[in-house]
């Protein structure tokens, strides 16, 4: 370099080009767009009421397969968000909470109808080797739900993911 007041500046290192002098064709001072301050989402995060709508459906039917024995299906629900409209989060928050909302009320309605579901939990977690309360065989059943949709929704993210 044969200006060092230049050090430091645009286009004073230009790496194997042959030519050393003058400003690069096509390429002029490029001015930052102006920002100002705002209070508004920056980006849509989409319709919040079909969101709702999905999670409580998807919920309603894991109540409903948890009763009728059907152990599967937050797996299938994890597939469905994954392959669905929406981003990989609200996916996830989605089959979470109605995992933990759908088998939650199949654990929990037969406790309300007399049903000894606490002591089969507690069976259940002593079996398992963890610490024998209802509390833990419960948590223990939830996040088996919990395992199979997110692995179902990974799943499905990594199938999909060149068609997007």
């Amino acid at each position: 370099m044969a200006d060092p007041r230049r050090l430091g500046k645009r286009g004073a290192y230009r790496l194997g080009e042959l030519r050393t002098a003058g400003p690069w064709p096509g390429r002029g001072p490029k001015i930052p767009a102006r920002r100002e301050p705002s209070f508004r989402p920056r980006r849509s995060r989409g319709p919040l009421l079909a969101w709702l709508t999905a999670c409580a459906v998807t919920a309603a039917l894991l109540g409903l397969g948890a009763g009728l024995g059907w152990w599967f299906l937050p797996f299938a629900a994890g597939i469905a968000a994954g392959a669905g409209p929406w981003r990989t989060l609200p996916a996830l928050g989605l089959v979470v909470l109605a995992v933990v909302v759908g088998w939650g009320a199949a654990l929990w309605w037969p406790a309300l109808s007399g049903a000894p579901v606490g002591a089969t939990a507690r069976v259940i977690a002593a079996l398992a080797g963890l610490p024998p309360h209802a509390a833990v065989g419960i948590a223990a059943t939830l996040l088996v739900g919990i395992l199979q949709a997110v692995a179902a929704l990974w799943l499905a993210r990594a199938l999909t993911y060149p068609l997007r």
